[in-house]
């Protein structure tokens, strides 16, 4: 089968799988940018990219090839260095990866900058790892939270993010118990504060976990660019 037309294929088939409340997000991170214009013509338009240097160029050679109602999310880990050149990437949906405060306070800074209002998740590290970024308290995920919405005026505080135990045995179990922490950590904020704010959460290799814990977004790139 073609290349391009396997794509489009693996794609329409992990929509058909997905229930209507829910976004799916193809992760471009390994795809060079044919690959994001075979999604595009199937009619996706929500693409992750994991590098700001990466999204910045397949950002500009989307907007040449006239794909002006493509949503880029950047899902990456963010350095503050970086927040200058991510601004200017046009038709930035989100941001999926805030994960601590000073990073939150430096985008919050410099959001004059962004070309576009741009939506927020906080990044939560619900499997403990130390090499994950993420909020682990709720006190800072709480302050982190009252920043965006006293002082987001570029940016809107739209929900939580959680990645799933990379060291482990029971890969499926670990997701279940991370994707479940961060559904219960958004229940508990939506509570106290009065807002309503989305899940992303599930990677191709557990995003049936994350569908079956109520996720809104699921973040998916091999399964779809690579068919594995």
């Amino acid at each position: 089968m073609d290349h391009c037309l396997d794509i489009q294929a693996r794609l329409k088939q992990l929509k058909s799988k997905l229930p209507s409340t829910v976004s799916l997000v193809a992760v471009t991170k390994y795809s060079p940018f044919e690959d994001i214009k075979c999604a595009y013509q199937a009619g996706h338009r929500d693409f992750g990219e994991n590098r700001v240097d990466s999204l910045i160029e397949k950002a500009k050679l989307a907007i040449d090839s006239g794909m002006n109602d493509i949503r880029w999310h950047f899902i990456g880990h963010l350095q503050s260095n970086k927040i200058n050149k991510l601004a200017t990437v046009p038709q930035l949906f989100s941001i999926h990866s805030v994960d601590n405060l000073d990073l939150l306070q430096n985008l919050i800074k410099r959001q004059e900058q962004f070309l576009s209002a741009t939506k927020i998740f906080l990044e939560i590290n619900t499997s403990g790892e130390e090499e994950k970024g993420g909020f682990r308290h709720l006190s800072e995920i709480k302050e982190a939270a009252q920043m965006l919405l006293q002082e987001g005026q570029r940016f809107s505080f739209f929900g939580l993010m959680t990645m799933a135990t990379i060291r482990t045995d029971d890969v499926l179990a670990e997701a279940e118990r991370c994707f479940s922490q961060l559904r219960s950590t958004r229940d508990y904020l939506e509570s106290q504060m009065n807002i309503s704010l989305k899940l992303s959460m599930g990677m191709s290799g557990d995003y049936s976990v994350a569908l079956k814990e109520g996720t809104d977004f699921i973040r998916v790139g091999t399964a779809i660019f690579k068919g594995e």
